[in-house]
């Protein structure tokens, strides 16, 4: 196995250089992914892993998910000054990749149910309700453009191998809302909005959570067929958008139909 030495290699530039930068994960069409779990997601979901950087003890760690590198050709052993340039989290494992953006797949189902995000650019958020919806069996997820990268290693570490797995969908949402079959149910902190505990979801809709800081503008709002919000008892003026999420989310999971 060839050995990578140098903080300065062109490879462990590249590395960084994709970590760091949304521009150049499009321009080259690859992005970059750290861990065992992530990398074996990765594999087992048939994403295209170009090439895998191991630091001399996680080779020799023995872990069950350094089988997936059986397939991969590229390999390589990094010094602990190289590893040091890659890592991106506090606590590294010593295991870093570069991996090509699939091609984006997205088949709308008529009677399916679906999240929209519109405008979130909090990356833990955007990861988080991506595994939620995965978890609770949602049929994709739409982003608005502008929403945060997908590749970004925050969002791929707080989805932890969703984003690999649902069906994805960047899109201009306001046209998308405009020309889709779905029903549209828009999410907000309004009182006099009809109640979650109320509201019955048809087959073939979409819920819309919006920015972070601001939800979803009136605009938005008037795009979509209805509104609908989450009733609080206490003094709370909102829920997290990731929390949000997952509340709508497990409500809309409960209409599927689950021989699907």
């Amino acid at each position: 196995m060839e050995e990578i030495r140098s903080k300065d290699n062109p490879r462990v530039q590249l590395y960084t250089r994709l970590a760091a930068q949304k521009k150049a994960r499009a321009a080259e069409g690859k992005f970059v992914l750290e861990g065992f779990k992530l990398l074996e997601e990765a594999v087992l979901s048939g994403i295209q892993v170009e090439s895998v950087y191991l630091t001399r003890e996680s080779l020799q760690s023995g872990r069950e998910e350094l089988k997936v590198l059986d397939g991969i050709s590229q390999t390589f052993l990094v010094s602990d000054g190289a590893a040091a340039r890659l890592a991106q989290t506090r606590s590294p494992q010593g295991v870093y990749a570069i991996c090509r953006i699939p091609e984006a797949s997205f088949t709308l189902r008529p009677d399916g149910r679906y999240i929209g995000l519109w405008g979130l650019q909090d990356p833990g958020n955007v990861g988080t309700i991506i595994r939620t919806a995965d978890a609770l069996g949602m049929d994709g997820v739409v982003l608005s453009e502008g929403s945060c990268d997908l590749y970004s290693l925050k969002v791929l570490r707080a989805a932890m191998g969703s984003v690999f797995r649902m069906p994805l969908l960047v899109t201009p949402m306001e046209a998308f809302l405009q020309t889709t079959p779905l029903v549209s149910y828009a999410s907000v902190v309004d009182g006099e909005a009809p109640s979650l505990l109320d509201t019955h979801f048809p087959p073939g809709c979409i819920l819309l959570i919006g920015n972070e800081g601001n939800g979803l503008s009136p605009q938005q709002v008037a795009s979509c067929a209805h509104r609908v919000t989450i009733p609080m008892r206490g003094r709370a003026e909102s829920f997290n958008a990731a929390m949000a999420a997952t509340i709508f989310i497990w409500e809309l999971s409960r209409g599927i139909d689950s021989s699907r």
